[in-house]
C-alpha cells in the first residue's frame, strides 16, 4: 500500500496517556518513531473507511480472517464449493456431515477459549467468513439461544451440512440443542447449555 501524499504541516491531537504508551511500545517493536507509527495507523484506519468498513467492522473481518487461518479455513469461489459438496454428498452425505459436524466442534471449542463472548464470535465469523449467508441472527432469550440463518443461495446439501457445523461449534462451546429445523436455504436452531 503507497503512501498518501500528506500536507507538510503538523497538527496537535490529545491522546490518552495509556493509549500513547501502548503505541510506542508497538512503534519500538516495530522499529519505528512513534510518529511514523500515529501516522501509519491513520492511514491504515481511513483506507477501511474508504473501502467502507468502519473501524470496528474492519477489526471484527481480520479476527474472523486470523481464526480462520488458525483452524485450517480456505476461501474457494462458491460455485466450486457447491459442487464439491453435492459431488461428495450424493456417495457420501452421512459421512459428510459427520465432518463438518467434527470441524464445528473444533471450531466452537476455539472460539470459547479465545473470546470472551464466544457465541457473538461466531456470529462475526459467520458474516464475515459466509458471503452466501443473507442474514445470520443469534438471540439470547429465557436461557435459549436461537440461532437463524437465511441464505437465498444455499444449496439443500449446503444447508444440512451447515446445519451439522453449527450444531458442532454450539456442542463445542457446551451447549446441546434444545431445537433443529431446516429447509433449503433457512436454519433454525435452538441451544441451551
Amino acid at each position: 500500500m503507497g503512501r498518501r501524499q500528506m500536507s507538510k504541516s503538523k497538527k496537535l491531537v490529545y491522546v490518552s496517556e495509556d493509549l500513547i504508551r501502548k503505541a510506542m511500545e508497538l512503534a519500538r517493536s516495530e522499529g519505528k518513531s512513534l510518529g511514523a507509527f500515529v501516522e501509519e495507523s491513520l492511514e491504515l484506519a481511513l483506507s477501511a473507511r474508504e473501502m467502507g468498513y468502519s473501524l470496528e467492522d474492519a477489526s471484527k473481518l481480520l479476527g474472523v480472517m486470523y481464526a480462520n487461518k488458525i483452524l485450517g479455513g480456505v476461501f474457494v469461489p462458491l460455485e466450486v464449493f457447491n459442487r464439491l459438496i453435492q459431488a461428495v454428498y450424493e456417495d457420501e452425505g452421512e459421512k459428510l456431515k459427520e465432518r463438518w459436524y467434527e470441524s464445528g466442534i473444533l471450531h466452537g471449542k476455539y472460539l470459547k477459549e479465545r473470546f470472551e463472548d464466544p457465541v457473538e464470535a461466531f456470529k462475526g465469523f459467520l458474516e464475515g467468513s459466509r458471503w452466501d449467508l443473507s442474514e445470520v441472527e443469534v438471540k439470547e432469550e429465557e436461557g435459549l439461544i436461537r440461532f437463524r440463518c437465511f441464505s437465498t443461495i444455499l444449496t439443500e446439501e449446503g444447508t444440512e451440512t451447515l446445519l451439522k457445523y453449527i450444531e458442532g461449534v454450539f456442542h463445542g462451546m457446551g451447549y446441546e440443542t434444545a431445537r433443529s429445523d431446516h429447509m433449503k436455504g433457512i436454519i433454525i436452531l435452538e441451544f441451551k447449555r
